[in-house]
């Protein structure tokens, strides 16, 4: 394998586009770099210039992303085929690696989670919610609410828990991935795609092999009088405690190789349950932090979930609606 770092990435895909290999060497890896070629001593106008041999592969050029602050490094197969590119961050730790045949992640790139500071891992989800890196769907130039909810609430959420309540605990799908701050990271890694439904036909709506999610009008707009009596922090902290549950929603039957999230109703149980007790505990975690609104959370929002859990009330398997449908369902999410 050949490895080179960006710090010459220009000159690399100079190369690409050349059909010619050159040799480059960054500050993360080395790369041998062969002597220049030379001539024997004879005058310049009897000089005849030797023609440059082709590759014995046709390079396909690449975009790669560019993520800010991390060094991209390529690494091309013995036939000159760019295979992956690994990013180092200032300290020449590998964070994240990009496959081109990664078809779950956004961007198809992996993040190595466990070696990241609480900075790295803040500055990546601002990067992936980006809409140069994620695709938004008739959101009526909200895109800056989602980002922003998410930034400012997701570093915060380091307390994660399981529910107290036995009959909450005894639906956690004990085959998903753990409930921790590295999970959740990894599960927003998955995100796509966001679309806005004003008025939402349905409560399935995330959908793992798309990487989608479809929010409520409410979620994101926030135009219903009742709003106006919690805080911008509570409905910054609803809409990223959804992003959450619909993240849940696309990893966890992602991690168990299922075709989609709802491939039978006893496994489209399954989703639900996982990805509606992270919603619960994102939501008691969150509301700590705005106790002005505890009648809204404690009275509310939290119990409003947690009896989907409890009584299984949950909708039907169905797939996603991409275009609003305006006929929405007031079992599926409730007003302050």
């Amino acid at each position: 394998m050949r490895y080179a770092c960006s710090i010459l990435q220009a000159r690399q895909w100079l190369v690409v586009l050349s059909l010619v290999v050159v040799g480059a060497s960054s500050a993360c890896a080395s790369i041998p770099v062969p002597a220049p070629t030379t001539f024997p001593t004879q005058p310049i106008a009897v000089i005849t210039p030797l023609p440059k041999p082709l590759p014995t592969a046709i390079l396909t050029p690449t975009q790669i992303p560019e993520i800010p602050g991390l060094e991209a490094c390529p690494e091309f197969s013995g036939q000159e085929n760019l295979e992956a590119v690994h990013y180092h961050n200032p300290a020449c730790v590998v964070v994240a690696r990009y496959d081109p045949n990664d078809l779950v992640h956004n961007q198809h790139i992996s993040w190595n989670w466990e070696v990241m500071s609480a900075l790295e891992k803040s500055q990546v989800v601002a990067w992936l919610f980006d809409p140069h890196q994620i695709r938004y769907g008739r959101f009526q130039g909200r895109e800056g609410w989602v980002i922003n909810a998410l930034t400012q609430w997701i570093p915060r959420l380091n307390d994660l828990a399981l529910p107290s309540d036995p009959a909450i605990t005894i639906h956690w799908q004990t085959d998903g991935p753990p409930m921790n701050q590295n999970t959740l990271y990894e599960a927003l890694s998955r995100v796509k795609s966001l679309a806005l439904v004003p008025e939402r036909p349905l409560c399935s709506y995330g959908f793992s092999h798309l990487g989608l999610i479809e929010y409520g009008g409410e979620m994101i707009l926030f135009t219903a009088p009742g709003w106006q009596k919690v805080s911008v922090e509570t409905r910054e902290i609803l809409t990223t405690a959804w992003t959450i549950k619909e993240a849940m929603v696309i990893y966890y039957p992602q991690s168990l190789g299922w075709a989609n999230s709802c491939p039978t109703e006893p496994e489209h149980l399954k989703t639900e349950y996982y990805s509606t007790i992270w919603l619960v505990a994102a939501e008691q975690a969150f509301s700590k932090f705005v106790p002005f609104d505890g009648s809204y959370w404690e009275g509310q929002e939290i119990p409003f979930q947690s009896k989907h859990i409890v009584t299984q009330t949950f909708p039907p398997c169905s797939p996603p609606i991409l275009l609003p449908v305006p006929t929405p369902d007031p079992g599926c999410s409730q007003l302050p």
